[in-house]
């Protein structure tokens, strides 16, 4: 997949051109399946398939003054796109000037005049220009106009809840990481780099931790104890996320730390790119270390109960598939 950031000078080969518009934060199932459908199209018409996207969030230049926390960052959005066979990610860089863009100059000088588009692709809900005044069917019109194409995707639901980014973030809110991971289509991510702690987790209650700084505008589950995936330098590795105060310290300040599973080095600056795949308990204030030791052990206990049982269907998946 070429990754490109728009210019008017944006070259992109001379090919039928199948656009799925869309912030796409976190690139849940609905996401999914109005990608795959631009893809689809694409391939069957011997097209080009690109996804337009916009970086920062739009809402981060709307409104600035909002606290706005995304699911997935840039490269996160990358990575997940790029899984689902897409040709071109076009980022367009969302300033004031083009959030003041009305719905018609939008569509006619990118879209049409800058892209030439042949078909687009967007959700039920979509909308664009100024103040959010295009919605999906103007852009219908607008292509009966300028002759191209709308194709406008139903909505994806689960649980007869429409699947959405907001609903997915009150769910990682509260820590009911089993819903998201099946609204998103995949694990939620987290990345961040190893920074220094307060050494308690090798010292007084050996079992080390490796604190991560996170960047602020990134989601974090609900406080609690959490069992991952993470990879570090290629490599992987399973453990344990604890988020939260640390009650049991009288400590105020939130911490993400991860205590990963037969894994002893120095990895401070490292960079750990992180997938949440179960919730294993909510944060809990002990009346003495060592009942928090005890807890962390029975955690520990309990993840790798977990880990055998997934790692032994993931194997019985493999052999069948091969047999």
């Amino acid at each position: 997949m070429k990754v490109l950031e728009y210019s008017e000078n944006t070259k992109i080969p001379e090919l039928k051109r199948y656009a799925a518009l869309g912030v796409f934060d976190g690139v849940h199932r609905g996401h999914q399946k109005l990608i795959k459908s631009t893809v689809d199209k694409a391939k069957i018409e011997k097209g080009i398939s690109i996804v337009i996207t916009f970086e920062p969030h739009p809402d981060k230049v709307i409104v600035p003054e909002n606290n706005i926390f995304l699911l997935t960052s840039l490269k996160e959005k990358i990575n997940l796109i790029e899984n689902l066979q897409v040709d071109t990610l076009l980022i367009i860089k969302f300033t004031k000037e083009i959030s003041r863009m009305s719905p018609e100059d939008f569509v006619s000088n990118i879209l049409v005049h800058s892209l030439k588009i042949t078909e687009v692709f967007v959700g039920f809900n979509y909308k664009f220009g100024f103040q959010g005044r295009g919605d999906a069917e103007s852009l219908r019109n607008y292509g009966k106009i300028y002759n191209f194409k709308t194709n406008i995707i139903p909505p994806e639901i689960i649980d007869q809840t429409i699947v959405s980014s907001t609903k997915i973030k009150e769910y990682v809110s509260q820590g009911e990481i089993e819903k998201a991971t099946k609204f998103l289509g995949h694990h939620l991510r987290l990345s961040g780099k190893v920074v220094p702690g307060k050494g308690r987790g090798r010292g007084l209650l050996h079992f080390p931790t490796a604190n991560i700084e996170v960047p602020a505008e990134k989601i974090v589950p609900a406080n609690g104890v959490y069992l991952v995936e993470l990879t570090l330098e290629d490599k992987k590795y399973y453990g344990l996320m604890n988020i939260g105060i640390r009650p049991t310290f009288q400590e105020q300040s939130r911490t993400i730390e991860i205590h990963i599973l037969e894994f002893n080095q120095n990895i401070y600056d490292k960079k750990l790119n992180i997938e949440i795949l179960e919730k294993i308990r909510g944060e809990k204030c002990f009346g003495h270390p060592d009942l928090l030791k005890k807890q962390i052990e029975e955690d520990i206990s309990l993840a790798r109960k977990i880990i055998s049982k997934k790692d032994n269907l993931t194997s019985k998946l493999a052999n069948w598939l091969t047999s």
